[in-house]
């Protein structure tokens, strides 16, 4: 599986905010299937790394507490033409990445 990342930014004054919307399901692992009764298995993502221009700006861990299509906001250090690219992977090994040029 493929996770899909949507991402926004733009810089002023050399600091970017940066906006990325990430399709995932997000199953914590404790929430109950009411049809089996027995629990949906873990699904999340477990880590997100930013980097600008190749250089690695955040590195996050993340667990099943986040919901589900998780919105994200950060803000970096990078000014305009910089390239900023977000890789995500989740417990079971799938990998998403994206990344923008900034305006």
């Amino acid at each position: 599986m493929s996770i899909k990342i949507r991402m926004r930014g733009k810089s002023k004054g050399g600091v970017a905010e940066v906006k990325a919307l990430i399709k995932h399901p997000m199953e914590s692992g404790v929430r109950m299937n009411k049809k089996t009764g027995k629990p949906f298995p873990a699904l999340f993502i477990d880590t997100v790394k930013v980097s600008v221009n190749g250089a690695e700006a955040i590195d996050s861990q993340w667990s099943g507490a986040v919901s589900a299509n998780p919105y994200m906001a950060i803000k970096v250090k990078a000014n305009a033409g910089d390239k900023v690219s977000i890789m995500i992977t989740d417990n079971n090994g799938a990998s998403g990445e994206s990344d923008i040029i900034l305006k």
